[in-house]
């Protein structure tokens, strides 16, 4: 929401904080959105991020999936 610089600074801050809770050896798939949270209270960007697009998680589907179909030879 506040530009491109914002947005990297946003994810550097998350990441940072992430990786910090599992090296600490905390549960971040359950304590995930409170360490977000917490971090956002230190940086305008993370916060602005958290503010504009909600909850955050990671379940998606991989995007590393064959596409194409065999081609046979002869």
């Amino acid at each position: 929401p506040m530009g491109i610089q914002a947005g990297a600074t946003a994810n550097r801050v998350a990441l940072e904080a992430m990786v910090k809770a599992r090296n600490e050896g905390r549960d971040i798939l359950a304590e995930g959105p409170e360490i977000l949270k917490k971090a956002a209270q230190h940086s305008p960007a993370l916060a602005a991020a958290l503010e504009t697009w909600g909850s955050v998680t990671f379940d998606f589907a991989s995007t590393d999936t064959p596409d194409v179909l065999p081609t046979p030879t002869s």
